[in-house]
């Protein structure tokens, strides 16, 4: 069923901001079928996730928050961290909705074992290692609705290193998303890489996006990675 936007929600843009290791082209064809299904500006917020950290990433998407709005925000992995961190410095009302995809909130397994190779694991985890480590006490975060995406497709980097568990989507365990608050969750069969590139995640978040509800809101059964 096509879901009707909301009044008023025209001219709000939707701000896509990236995560480790990446600079934002790799989320092309996600704002691409944003724009297209919402038929609203947006943007990608690029920042250097490895050499800075996350106290400056956040400081600069917060000023790029307040030039922009209100706003709608996606941020995907790391970029999800980056984002909650960026609205406790802003006034309530600044973001509208939020959705998290695959953001590592309670901390991340595969950057805990990247650490434990000294010579290599802080050079390629950088100046965000403490927080991916150890996770990200948002609080509340300063959004009307707050939405979280996780994935069960069980192939990506953790895996190789061995340090995942449970159902995970191959770099990022389903436990680590969960945030203590009012967030509504979907969980479906995707890799951490390939939500930039399904066609569902896309429509997930619009629906999102549009309504502050998934299309089939809460929390779906996870499937054991193979």
């Amino acid at each position: 069923m096509t879901r009707r936007p909301e009044p008023g929600a025209a001219g709000i843009p939707v701000i896509v901001v990236h995560g480790l290791w990446n600079r934002g082209p790799e989320s092309w064809l996600l704002r691409r079928r944003l724009a297209a299904r919402l038929g609203r500006p947006v943007v990608k917020f690029r920042y250097p996730s490895v050499f800075r950290g996350l106290d400056e990433n956040a400081a600069r998407l917060a000023t790029f928050i307040d030039s922009h709005a209100p706003v709608d925000l996606v941020g995907y992995s790391f970029g999800g961290m980056v984002a909650l961190d960026a609205l406790r410095r802003l006034p309530a009302g600044s973001a509208r909705r939020l959705v998290l995809v695959s953001s590592p909130v309670r901390g991340s397994a595969a950057a805990r074992s990247l650490l434990r190779r000294p010579r290599a694991g802080r050079w390629i985890v950088g100046r965000s290692a403490d927080t991916l480590a150890h996770g990200l006490d948002a609080g509340s975060p300063r959004v009307a609705d707050l939405g979280v995406i996780a994935g069960t497709g069980g192939i990506g980097v953790g895996r190789a290193l061995g340090a995942m568990s449970g159902a995970h989507d191959g770099t990022v365990q389903v436990d680590e998303t969960i945030l203590d608050g009012s967030e509504k969750r979907l969980i479906l069969p995707q890799t951490h890489t390939g939500m930039l590139f399904s066609r569902q995640v896309a429509d997930a978040i619009a629906d999102f996006l549009e309504s502050g509800c998934f299309p089939d809101e809460g929390l779906s059964p996870p499937r054991e990675p193979a």
